[in-house]
């Protein structure tokens, strides 16, 4: 599991961020006065000139990406003013081969909405200041968990009394430290009226190639492949059955090479409960074993430092939306609640760890 994933995902990513084949940053500028007026015959007109520029400037992951992230701002545009996307001629065909070249999902993701879209030349909806503010800390949050997601990969293997495990769990306790800060900026400087009046009709479900797929949302992000590392219910727990659809109504939006890494962690315990039963095999005073215990369990708290912040948030968001309401991921907050209560519930599991001497020997 010592494949580290950071390097070239951060290369991918910068790679579609700069990235421009169908020249759309000339006429991305436009895209936010279009939805302000609600003209779509600008949006379709726009639409139209990208969606014909792929055949002959598109032809590889990197340009298909970068056409993906450009065609999801249009035509998601175009969705959120009540026109059908597939009324621009050749769209749906078009993404479903950008999707095949990047082997993603073919459409915009939370890949191509923040962290494959250029800091010189951002793609937005609108011109609100919040979601400018909302494109940086996603972009923020998404580029701090990359080593944290290598450290926990690494982990998997390594017993808990080996003494590098405790910076392994330190590496990753600073990406999420990153993350949950990002969240915190983001509940504190938009408000639920702004994000669900202003924002939220930007990201509706689209269906490609027969399927619905659904807009960028967090369940997209990298915490769902830590949660599988991490603390994914193992079986017979009361949560297996429920966590495993959610993972195969998610994991799809994930970038290929972290799809992998899923796929390849789940031959392994998840971390958490596999270290505690191997610590209660160790003496109490064991240094090693009670430093990484101590560095587990930092963690764990930068994880619910993220986590039931993002449940209240959603659930403020949700208070002033229609009844039966859906999130761009296309969830209520049920799931939100089913993930809290399986951290609490791991965090339980942690504090009933022996304790010891944490000092270095």
């Amino acid at each position: 599991m010592n494949v580290l994933l950071a390097p070239p995902m951060r290369e991918l990513d910068l790679d579609v961020a700069g990235s421009d084949p169908l020249d759309a940053a000339r006429d991305a500028p436009r895209l936010p006065a279009l939805n302000r007026a609600g003209d779509t015959t600008g949006l379709d007109r726009l639409a139209r000139s990208w969606t014909d520029r792929v055949p002959s400037r598109v032809h590889d992951a990197v340009t298909a990406g970068a056409a993906l992230r450009d065609l999801g701002f249009v035509l998601a545009s175009l969705e959120r003013h009540g026109v059908d996307y597939r009324s621009v001629p050749g769209a749906e065909e078009t993404l479903l081969r950008l999707g095949a070249l990047t082997d993603e999902v073919p459409r915009d993701s939370v890949y191509t909405y923040a962290l494959r879209n250029p800091e010189n030349a951002v793609r937005s909806f609108t011109e609100l200041p919040e979601e400018a503010l909302f494109i940086r800390e996603v972009r923020t949050a998404g580029t701090a968990l990359r080593p944290a997601v290598d450290a926990l990969l690494e982990a998997l293997a390594v017993p808990v009394d080996d003494p590098a495990l405790a910076e392994l769990l330190d590496e990753a306790t600073r990406g999420f430290s990153v993350f949950a800060q990002s969240l915190l900026s983001v509940k504190r400087n938009i408000t639920p009226e702004t994000f669900s009046g202003e924002l939220r009709p930007y990201f509706p479900p689209m269906t490609v190639g027969g399927q619905v797929l659904y807009a960028p949302g967090g369940a997209q992000m990298t915490p769902l492949l830590v949660d599988i590392v991490l603390i994914r219910p193992e079986p017979g727990d009361p949560q297996e059955e429920w966590y495993e659809q959610y993972l195969r109504e998610n994991v799809p939006y994930l970038p290929a090479a972290y799809r992998a890494a899923g796929e390849r962690a789940r031959h392994h315990r998840p971390l958490l409960p596999r270290l505690v039963d191997e610590a209660v095999r160790h003496s109490p005073g064991h240094g090693t074993v009670a430093r990484t215990l101590t560095g587990l369990r930092a963690l764990m708290r930068e994880l619910l430092r993220f986590r039931l912040p993002h449940l209240r948030l959603a659930k403020a968001n949700m208070n002033i939306r229609p009844d039966g309401s859906l999130g761009s991921g296309g969830y209520t907050t049920d799931s939100l609640d089913h993930l809290a209560e399986l951290t609490l519930a791991r965090g339980r599991l942690l504090s009933g760890a022996p304790t010891g001497d944490t000092t270095r020997r």
